[in-house]
């Protein structure tokens, strides 16, 4: 099985990543992981989609996150993609919940030394943009070509509910 996983800033992207790496037994790869160097440095583009192009030689993966260079690479493979299209203000709210979680720390879905912020940029990013109009039109044709694999979560609830369905009996967010 190979699975793509997109959306919005702080939707849960990772965690459900994780959810369902744990049900199926397969590898995930975070892309903020490879993407970033200490301190949110953005590493070198040839390098992270190498990375990624790598990953994708397995017979089984997850991938979260966007990446738009090698979306529709990822998105052919795919056997199933999920869209993480929240409200903005839930995503904000996910953001803040995760900044008092890890508190000067790391999470494991990004590189060591990319300490959890939630500063006014990454604000900025949640609220406007990652919602700028092209992004919007881009999901908008994803959505259509590739209907057959897409499943669009709007929030927890649905996203809780599909991970239950698969037979996921951990912990789950806002339960």
């Amino acid at each position: 099985m190979k699975i793509a996983i997109i959306g919005h800033s702080s939707s849960g992207k990772s965690t459900f990543a994780k959810r369902l790496a744990k049900v199926y037994g397969i590898s995930v790869l975070h892309i903020d992981k490879i993407f970033f160097e200490p301190n949110w440095v953005e590493r070198d583009k040839v390098i992270v989609e190498q990375e990624i192009r790598d990953f994708m030689k397995q017979d089984h993966w997850i991938i979260d996150g966007f990446y738009r260079k090698l979306a529709t690479e990822r998105f052919d493979e795919a056997d199933r993609i999920f869209v993480f299209n929240f409200n903005r203000f839930k995503c904000l709210y996910g953001a803040i919940v995760r900044r008092m979680k890890y508190h000067n720390q790391n999470r494991d879905s990004v590189c060591d030394g990319c300490r959890e912020r939630l500063n006014p940029s990454f604000i900025w990013w949640i609220l406007f943009g990652g919602r700028k109009k092209d992004s919007r039109e881009l999901l908008k044709r994803f959505e259509k070509e590739y209907q057959d694999k897409i499943i669009i979560f709007k929030n927890r609830k649905q996203t809780n509910q599909y991970l239950r369905q698969i037979g996921y009996t951990g912990k789950l967010n806002y339960e």
